[in-house]
């Protein structure tokens, strides 16, 4: 995955194995730990591979000719609990 780091000052260097010009880097499969470390540090990651959303809402199926899932009952109701004890 790509990402554009943006450092909070015009960093030039080398930071976490990552190179900086004018205080911004193009990253691909940043090394372990490095966008903790930027996230942590105040430098702005942005993804640049964002995934697609898929297209089907949530809650409705992919297929309109397939009937939606029956309703669950409702669950049984429980009895009182019995509290008067009898005494001999």
């Amino acid at each position: 995955m790509r990402y554009e780091i943006t450092a909070p000052c015009g960093r030039e260097g080398i930071v976490a194995g990552v190179a900086f010009t004018a205080g911004r880097a193009l990253v691909e499969d940043p090394p372990a730990g490095a966008l903790l470390f930027f996230r942590r540090h105040g430098y702005t990651v942005t993804p640049l591979d964002v995934p697609e959303p898929e297209s089907v809402p949530i809650g409705f199926a992919a297929d309109p000719d397939q009937a939606p899932a029956p309703a669950k009952p409702a669950p049984r109701a429980r009895g009182k609990q019995r509290t008067d004890t009898k005494e001999e």
